[in-house]
């Protein structure tokens, strides 16, 4: 799993989604897309990424009502990521 990670976290726009999520709690498809000034194609892919990761689920109460959720293991994930920013900033 953690390779899996590794991998997804690296792609475009994968932390800026795991960032939102956080942020902004539990969200469906159309409002992730607005957030983000990219292709439906792109963020689609990204959140199956992160999902498979372990790193968001997806709660689907019925074919238009999808929603995502960042996981434990995407937080802890985001919180090293800041801390390896803020190594870089010292």
């Amino acid at each position: 799993m953690a390779d899996i990670a590794r991998e997804v976290v690296c792609r475009k726009w994968a932390l800026e989604i795991l960032r939102y999520l956080a942020a902004e709690g539990t969200q469906n498809y159309s409002q992730i897309e607005a957030e983000f000034e990219t292709s439906s194609d792109v963020i689609t892919e990204r959140l199956r990424e992160l999902e498979h990761a372990g790193l968001l689920t997806r709660n689907e109460k019925n074919a238009r009502d999808v929603r995502y959720s960042i996981t434990t293991d995407g937080e802890r994930l985001l919180e090293l990521v800041e801390e390896v920013y803020e190594l870089l900033d010292e």
